[in-house]
């Protein structure tokens, strides 16, 4: 049960454009089309899932089996209407609690993770290109799992943080170019620490939160990566500590911060928003109940919403204006480790998770967004 203990996987969370509802599109070279609602795609957890440009997901790797002792390299896309799923070429190795990053020409990095129950971590890099349905392996980095990452502004590929095995956690960060295939060291993050979350900001630099600095203990560090000058700006910290929670860009440009836990035992449902101009958090809004391993399951709307659908038994959209968090599903089940993509005609999919038994939910479940009153 591995996963169970272990850092919540990074998705990226980006703003979809370009899918109209009813939209036909062109077939994935060497897919093959698995139809409507497919039990394995939502059979997962500690997977990825990352919005294309046209509105689809890729879906990678997470765990398949109930314990979430075995991982999976399988790759799917799931298509705009949230229920059509094509099968496309595998990753290298199996991978679960790995990061994902979307690229400016539409492949997807993913980097590292853990291979499995008692088979350690690995620190392979596949780059994915969902058009062409090909996987190309590409440089190794140091091996982690529970790392995060984000995608810098020329391109390259922030990778920090993790589990390193045996080795326990790192502070160490790397850099890799999807150009030239080369990874370069970075400037090691100020704190060692997995289940840490990392967004890019709208100036190009990265913030980095929270974290396990050791087993059961989390932190309230934060720090801001220039990579002008490959230099860790320390920020903040958070009110609390927080490690396997979420944190995503806001439309504003500042940064929502919340859920997580401090000890793996109490849950934060309490939320904070970074300002990228002054480097301090202030309080946001509670969420309607405490939820962790919460990474890919919080969605930035363009209004200026969150939905939050991961690591708790329903959906939630944050209100910013109102200062309020609603419910808006109930799902019957603990989703953790789940992810949340937007699709087309207004909604979004939720997908995966196990529940606090560690049972695979099966989820795949679209859930339409309510309009702003």
């Amino acid at each position: 049960m591995r996963t169970f203990g272990l850092a919540a996987l990074v998705v990226v969370a980006l703003s979809l454009t370009g899918c109209t509802a009813g939209e036909q599109h062109a077939p994935v070279p060497g897919a093959t089309v698995d139809g409507p609602d497919p039990g394995r795609a939502g059979n997962r957890a500690a997977h990825t899932a990352t919005s294309l440009a046209d509105g689809r997901i890729l879906v990678a790797g997470g765990c398949v089996v109930d314990g979430c002792g075995t991982a999976s390299a399988d790759t799917m896309i799931v298509h705009a209407d949230g229920r059509t799923v094509a099968s496309v070429v595998p990753m290298s190795v199996p991978r679960t609690n790995h990061t994902a990053s979307l690229l400016p020409d539409g492949r997807v990095v993913v980097v590292g993770g853990f291979l499995g129950e008692g088979e350690g971590v690995t620190g392979s890099i596949d780059v994915l290109d969902p058009v062409g349905a090909t996987t190309a392996p590409a440089a190794t980095v140091a091996p982690r799992g529970g790392h995060t990452a984000a995608v810098l502004p020329d391109g390259r590929v922030l990778i920090v943080g993790g589990d390193t095995g045996p080795g326990g956690f790192t502070a160490g960060a790397e850099v890799f170019d999807p150009e030239t295939g080369a990874v370069s060291a970075a400037r090691p993050l100020p704190w060692a620490a997995d289940a840490l979350e990392a967004t890019s900001l709208a100036d190009g630099r990265v913030l980095v939160t929270g974290g396990r600095v050791d087993r059961g203990t989390g932190t309230t560090a934060a720090a801001v990566y220039e990579p002008d000058r490959d230099e860790w700006v320390v920020v903040g910290p958070l009110a609390v500590p927080r490690f396997k929670h979420f944190q995503v860009t806001l439309a504003d440009g500042r940064v929502l911060v919340g859920g997580g836990t401090a000890d793996d035992r109490v849950l934060h449902a309490s939320t904070e928003v970074f300002d990228p101009a002054g480097g301090g958090f202030s309080p946001g809004p509670d969420l309607t109940q405490p939820r962790y391993k919460l990474s890919g399951g919080a969605l930035a709307l363009t209004d200026g919403r969150v939905l939050v659908g991961a690591g708790g038994d329903t959906v939630e959209l944050i209100d910013f204006g109102a200062g309020t968090s609603t419910v808006v599903a109930e799902l019957g089940t603990t989703a953790s480790f789940a992810t949340v993509n937007l699709i087309e005609d207004r909604s979004v999919l939720l997908l995966g998770g196990y529940d606090d038994r560690i049972s695979l939910t099966g989820l795949m479940r679209v859930v339409p967004i309510p309009d702003r009153h």
